[in-house]
């Protein structure tokens, strides 16, 4: 007899058609009948809330008499949650976000009785390769999911490989309905009385449909008040529907358990599923029985058939990122929200960066001298965060409102994150030796690097200090000049270091003291000078600036010419590289370390675009506006010996909209005034680049193009989650798929187009979507704008003034772009472009004071990774789950196993290797404070640092 595990739930989608305060109102509907019928139906199983342990946390936020109840029917094995705080597009956001969401669900799941076992990331837009790691080091032994996955490639049940080694059994659930085949197949027929996968609706007056029809509220769906709720008891319609189940279901079984699925948008649990299932299990007494289940017991079912031989799996290594074949599938890859509403994405981006990067490892080593870390506040800050990364929201798919909405939770995180790194860096400075090797009338500057690698770079420093003397002088003609005052900046040994005074303003600048009022100011001079400098690993260096009397040239020198880095004449140029700047503002770059020359880069095109948050699609009358003939504005605004740079403003005419049938792009044109920053650094290899334009048109999408002259070139690698990925950036030839190919494709912080001996390496901040046209110049596409046609609204057929009123999705107003372009010889790995990527994203932070005897040394690295021929990644730095130690992670970044040390030059008692959940592995041998470990390939590395 051939089993038919039926397994019921709802896809709860926190913020898609309704904000996340309008889904609580419903949602508080939905849980109470959901604890209603499990307590009561006793034929009624189980039920799965697939959406995350913030689905239960909202309802608890309206509902908190209701905790008992929930607690005591998750720990019955009646409601099952699953691993994660809010279910994420694994591709958008942050590795370590990845790692956060996870722990903050098993966090919150804990004392309600715990998750599910299995894992659970069915909404996700592709897979990355790194999730059996993920998985595995959460004790999560197998995946359940759909998208990603293509049946005539992977068998039903798989083993899918991590690059470590990590494997994990993943069921792929269906093509035709992901997670829906028995809501579509048989409730459809037996209850509704619809033909398959129907999402019509037939206006039956003995519902009682109601509408709000006021000119605020017309727009939103019909509600029906009345509902019959009994099923079509005809023996001829269940047995119609159990075999359109059958029919599509058998061909995934697995030995004999057949799969169905119950588990629809934000539906609610039907309450004569027990007598429909009496009722349908008397068709086929003795070939067919349908059993109510779960996830837990149907993966323990059918990875036991494998385990002993009886049913072969697939075997899978990599990204799992393939399209849908037939046509009317609801299994897409649906691989365009990556760049769909790109502002939420450039929000993210600062959030992640600035508590991954900067507020936790600042805060960790704070900490570590007596500093309090602030838990609490990286909780909140993380939640709101995690909140933003539920796939309809970072995906841009929800309504207007729903994104609008977001804005709080990034400000939330950011400003909390913000606030932490700059008192972590004045706790730090009290604890400083800033007057030992300095003068008394100094002013130290103190700079962290938070990266576990040294940086070189050429820094911008405003450092202000109290109004010194100003100094007359009758030049003859009447008046006197302020010379202002004279200095250097030295370092601990007391060298002149290279430095520019870029300006000099006189400021009032508050004072904040325990004893006074917050209101206090004094006058100050402050000095904006770049200064080159190197900054240890995971530390930082004290520099100073030294008062001085001024220096008379009495026989002026004549000196070698300045190596100034802008030129009038449109040329940036430093050790590395070359840029001229063309008369339409595209320009040349030349690689001083090969020769290599890319022409007429960095130009814009712009295409009709009417597709959704989901799918890129374009006017069906379509054409590409170019930069090309455009003249440009181009002005020098800084040269000297350390920093040039050059602004660029152009202007291009696009069409105002798309017709409203999407058909053609509107003959109204409407100016794209885009003005492009580049910078150019001594001792960078990479060009800085920032632009920002002002969008007053609809239905578009913007490129910033670069040719790379890369004919060989037929790969590009991408950093993706724990992982740089290979891709072929060959054009396919998908013949008449449902899905057809998709040039555009995800990135975490860069790209490079590489051909084994140069490359061209895009590192973003922020920007997730890239395409590499197969042309002989292998140009590569940077989308800056997509904007998106369909709405979550209840009427998908809008006037044109009703469309006028959503203007979110396509990017109405200012957007600013920062990111670098890296041309450079030999592999990825050699040139070290995601060191590159990650020195050009993260910003280096800075304290001034005056001298200070504090118990740390003026220099010093906390944390120094060492390696002979490997590249080890952060991770993270924080406290650790059980609020006393500490976690440090990093990432081997090679695929091939290496060896690691650490030296920590921190108070620490001992050191262990620990799984991402944060239980042990091994104790490491800790000698003169370095740990030495051998990583496997791509493998995410935790260490428990206990304190003294």
């Amino acid at each position: 007899m051939k089993t038919i595990h039926l397994i019921s739930g709802t896809h709860w989608d926190r913020e898609w058609r309704h904000t996340a305060e309008q889904s609580k109102l419903r949602l508080m509907d939905l849980m109470d009948y959901i604890i209603k019928v499990l307590e009561e139906d006793k034929s009624y199983q189980s039920f799965i809330i697939d959406g995350g342990l913030v689905v239960i946390e909202d309802y608890l936020a309206v509902r908190p008499e209701n905790r008992e109840r929930i607690e005591k029917l998750i720990k019955a094995k009646k409601l099952f949650v699953v691993n994660w705080y809010t279910l994420p597009e694994l591709n958008t956001v942050a590795p370590e976000s990845l790692i956060r969401n996870i722990q903050m669900g098993h966090k919150m799941a804990a004392p309600l009785g715990g998750a599910m076992r299995s894992g659970y990331t069915a909404t996700s837009y592709g897979q990355p390769s790194q999730l059996p790691q993920l998985y595995e080091g959460f004790d999560i032994p197998n995946a359940i999911f759909y998208r990603g996955t293509n049946k005539h490639i992977l068998t039903p049940l798989f083993n899918w490989k991590a690059p470590d080694g990590s494997q994990i059994k993943v069921l792929r659930t269906f093509d035709e309905v992901t997670r829906t085949n028995w809501y579509f197949y048989v409730h459809g027929r037996a209850v509704l009385g619809k033909g398959d996968k129907d999402l019509s609706y037939t206006f039956d007056k003995r519902q009682v449909p109601v509408h709000m029809a006021d000119t605020q509220s017309y727009e939103k769906a019909f509600t029906v008040l009345r509902e019959d709720g009994d099923y079509i008891h005809s023996q001829a319609n269940m047995k119609g529907a159990l075999d359109a189940l059958i029919n599509q279901a058998e061909p995934y079984a697995i030995g004999n358990n057949i799969l169905a699925l119950n588990i629809e948008d934000n539906d609610e649990p039907y309450w004569k599923l027990g007598e429909l299932i009496d009722d349908m299990n008397k068709i086929y007494p003795g070939k067919y029985v349908i059993k109510q289940t779960t996830f837990d017991d149907y993966m323990a079912a059918i990875t036991q058939l494998a385990d002993h031989g009886e049913y072969q799996c697939a075997d899978y290594s990599g990204e799992l990122r393939f399209t849908t074949m037939e046509y009317n599938n609801f299994n897409g890859l649906l691989g365009a929200t990556h760049s769909s509403r790109i502002n939420i994405k450039l929000a993210n981006e600062v959030c992640e960066t600035d508590l991954i990067d900067l507020a936790e490892p600042l805060a960790s080593i704070a900490s570590f001298y007596g500093k309090e870390y602030p838990a609490s506040n990286f909780e909140r800050a993380w939640k709101a965060l995690l909140k933003n990364h539920a796939h309809d929201s970072i995906c841009g798919a929800a309504v207007d409102q729903a994104h609008k909405d977001m804005m709080y939770n990034f400000s939330l995180a950011r400003t909390v994150a913000e606030e932490v790194t700059n008192r972590s860096c004045v706790a730090l400075y009290g604890d400083i030796d800033t007057q030992t090797k300095f003068l008394k009338d100094d002013y130290p500057v103190v700079i962290f690097n938070t990266l576990p690698f040294k940086r070189h770079e050429v820094i911008e420093l405003v450092i202000d200090t109290p109004k010194g003397k100003v100094v007359a002088s009758d030049n003859g003609i009447g008046g006197a000049a302020d010379l202002g005052e004279f200095y250097d900046i030295v370092d601990e040994e007391g060298h002149v270091m290279p430095f520019v005074e870029l300006a000099r303003d006189n400021v009032s600048i508050g004072v904040e003291r325990q004893l006074d009022t917050k209101s206090i100011k004094f006058d100050a001079s402050r000095k904006r000078v770049l200064v080159e400098a190197d900054i240890p690993a995971c530390g930082y260096r004290t520099l100073a600036l030294r008062p001085r009397e001024p220096v008379l040239a009495f026989e002026p020198q004549t000196m070698d010419n300045r190596k100034l880095i802008a030129r009038g004449d449109g040329v940036l140029e430093n050790e590395f590289l070359r840029i001229r700047i063309k008369e339409n503002g595209s320009f040349d770059i030349l690689n001083k370390q090969n020769g290599r020359l890319m022409k007429h880069v960095g130009y814009y095109t712009d295409q009709g675009e009417v597709g959704s948050a989901h799918v890129s699609v374009g006017t069906a009358s379509n054409y590409t506006i170019t930069s090309i003939g455009a003249h440009a504005q181009i002005d020098m605004m800084e040269s000297n010996l350390l920093r040039g740079s050059f602004r660029i403003r152009i202007t291009m005419q696009i069409p105002a909209e798309a017709t409203l049938d999407g058909h053609d792009r509107s003959k109204e044109m409407k100016p794209l005034p885009i003005e492009t920053t580049l910078t150019l650094e001594k001792g960078c290899p990479y060009l800085k680049v920032h632009t920002k334009l002002v969008n007053s048109s609809r239905d578009h999408k913007l490129w910033v193009n670069y040719p790379t002259e890369l004919e060989n070139a037929n790969d590009v690698y991408v950093e993706s989650s724990w992982d740089v990925v290979r891709r072929d950036i060959r054009w396919k030839d998908h013949k008449d798929n449902f899905e057809q190919y998709f040039p555009f494709q995800p990135m975490q912080n860069f790209v490079d187009v590489n051909d084994g001996t140069n490359g061209f390496a895009f590192l973003s901040r922020g920007l997730r979507e890239y395409e590499v046209e197969d042309d002989a110049r292998r140009t590569l596409k940077i989308t800056l704008i997509r904007t998106q046609r369909a709405y979550m609204t209840a009427n998908s057929k809008m006037r044109e003034e009703e469309t006028l009123k959503y203007t979110g999705q396509h990017c109405i107003g200012g957007m600013e772009y920062d990111f670098a372009l890296y041309p450079h010889r030999g592999t990825t790995r050699a040139s070290d472009v995601i060191v590159k990527a990650y020195e050009n994203k993260v910003p280096l932070k800075a304290i001034s004071g005056v001298p200070y005897k504090g118990s740390l040394p003026c220099t010093k690295s906390f944390v120094e990774i060492t390696s002979e021929d490997g590249c080890f990644m952060p991770g993270a730095f924080k406290l650790a789950e059980n609020g006393k130690d500490y976690i440090y992670r990093v990432w081997n970044v090679d695929h091939k196993a290496k060896k690691i040390g650490i030296r920590f030059n921190l108070p620490l008692i001992s050191v262990s290797k620990v799984k991402l959940n944060e239980e042990p592995i091994k104790e490491m041998t800790l000698n003169d404070g370095v740990i030495a470990d051998s990583l496997r390939p791509a493998e995410i590395t935790s260490y428990l640092l206990r304190v003294k």
